[in-house]
């Protein structure tokens, strides 16, 4: 999203952010009966609210499905999660880290007839809210920076981040204008100012828990 409002020698803009049951042992799989789950690393939905994301995989194997126990961080969080070959149905309160697929059963033959194989470690996190922006307001070179940056939690809530960057071009690369420290809701307010017109953005920094991503150009 893009605004621009000029009057009196003011001009605004502002853009936004671009962006199972329980687990059970049973007996050995049968020759051939084996399935390899490639899974990339993907963030969570930057919706409040939302509870659920299917993460897409790439399931090679005899069968066209299979169930699969989710383990996050080491320790499984869900068990007989349903797997297809379009992927795999993500509860957002499983919440972020490297999840893995193991014990898998079958499907679509005998259900519940073990399955050799399991995906490759991936990484989960949270995504970051959408309604995250960066708003410039220019009176003669002052400029006024309004920051929001958030991400949806475990709850679907979303949460204030502590740290964001306003970046400015120069040439054709993108540098840091200012380092900011949020407040706990995740807003600020930066003052500055510049006689040059320019193009500005807010990055958010990529974290063990929170994919980043960076607003749309603002110039004024």
């Amino acid at each position: 999203m893009k605004t621009l409002l000029r009057a009196a020698a003011i001009a605004v803009a502002s853009t936004a952010l671009v962006a199972g049951g329980a687990v059970t042992t049973g007996a050995s799989a049968a020759p051939g009966d084996t399935a390899s789950i490639g899974v990339a690393d993907t963030a969570l939905n930057g919706f409040k609210g939302t509870t659920t994301k299917v993460i897409p995989v790439t399931l090679t194997s005899n069968r066209t499905a299979v169930y699969a126990t989710v383990v996050v961080n080491g320790v499984p969080v869900a068990g007989d999660v349903f797997v297809g070959s379009t992927g795999f149905t993500y509860q957002q309160a499983w919440g972020p880290g490297v999840v893995t697929l193991t014990a898998l059963k079958d499907r679509s033959g005998p259900t519940g007839q073990p399955v050799a194989g399991g995906s490759n470690p991936f990484t989960v996190r949270y995504g970051v809210d959408l309604s995250s922006r960066i708003q410039v307001q220019k009176r003669g070179k002052k400029l006024t920076f309004k920051l929001k940056a958030k991400y949806i939690d475990n709850r679907g809530v979303s949460v204030g981040l502590r740290k964001a960057t306003i970046q400015v071009k120069k040439g054709s690369k993108w540098k840091t204008l200012k380092n900011v420290s949020l407040k706990s809701n995740g807003t600020r307010t930066y003052k500055t100012s510049s006689k040059k017109k320019r193009n500005y953005r807010l990055l958010i920094k990529t974290t063990s828990t929170v994919q980043g991503g960076n607003t749309r150009p603002v110039k004024l």
